[in-house]
């Protein structure tokens, strides 16, 4: 990857998500407090200072080293018509870590101390999307990302593609009514990320998925949304960051 891609990379996902929150503006599901996402973007600098906001370039340049290593199992022949099967495949597969990551984030209390600075938000909106604990890329590159560049053989072209198709975990954060109703397995909504982030037990440990739904229907952690369900978010605890010292010290705090 190029420096271009590293600068650009996440300027474009700063780009998106400031979007998002104008739209959100213009067709909110919920009126949330005045400034409800300027913590989150002021904790962006924190993030990015840590290099945990390359997070979407994280699984690019881990599987690119990997392969240059020799790493590589599966050979993914992505010439000509090729190029879009063997995209689904990845794209599918990397999903699955991401699935099988994020449920171990719920299960193991150290991961679970990182994984609910990101579940504290009471006033989930787009801003959200980054708002994980600065840790958690590397943890996620030394794991999930070098496994798939172990399995996985691939080119530029196919990681490019998933770095683009990365942007879309905006969408699922935002503050508005919006859900897919009886395609809710296809992808990941409002609505039904939502679930995940409810502050109610009934929805404790429910939706998963980052992009495909498909893996919580698969292993049985799906809660299919009823109609105009849209539930508080937060912790269940009420626990919140105080301040951007708070963020640092988030996983060890009282």
């Amino acid at each position: 990857m190029g420096y271009a891609a590293v600068l650009l990379g996440p300027l474009i996902l700063l780009a998106v998500i400031l979007l998002a929150l104008a739209i959100e503006r213009r067709h909110p599901l919920e009126q949330q407090p005045a400034g409800a996402s300027r913590f989150n973007l002021a904790y962006m600098i924190i993030y990015a200072a840590s290099g945990a906001m390359l997070a979407p370039l994280t699984a690019i340049v881990t599987v690119r080293l990997v392969n240059a290593a020799g790493g590589g199992l599966i050979d993914l022949d992505a010439s000509g018509w090729m190029l879009v099967p063997a995209f689904v495949v990845y794209a599918l597969s990397m999903d699955f870590l991401e699935y099988a990551f994020h449920r171990v984030q719920h299960r193991v209390p150290a991961m679970w101390a990182m994984h609910s600075f990101h579940h504290s938000d009471a006033a989930m909106n787009a801003s959200t999307t980054t708002r994980h604990y600065w840790a958690e890329a590397g943890i996620k590159a030394l794991s999930i990302y070098l496994l798939a560049g172990i399995l996985f053989k691939t080119n530029l072209a196919i990681l490019g593609m998933y770095g683009v198709l990365g942007l879309y975990h905006v969408f699922p954060h935002m503050n508005v009514r919006a859900g897919f109703g009886p395609c809710w397995m296809l992808f990941n909504s409002p609505q039904y990320h939502r679930i995940h982030h409810s502050a109610q037990a009934e929805h404790f440990d429910r939706n998963f998925a980052g992009l495909f739904p498909v893996f919580d229907w698969l292993f049985g952690t799906h809660h299919i949304p009823r109609a105009g369900e849209y539930p508080p978010t937060g912790l269940d605890t009420g626990k919140a960051p105080a301040s951007l010292l708070d963020t640092l010290t988030w996983p060890v705090r009282k």
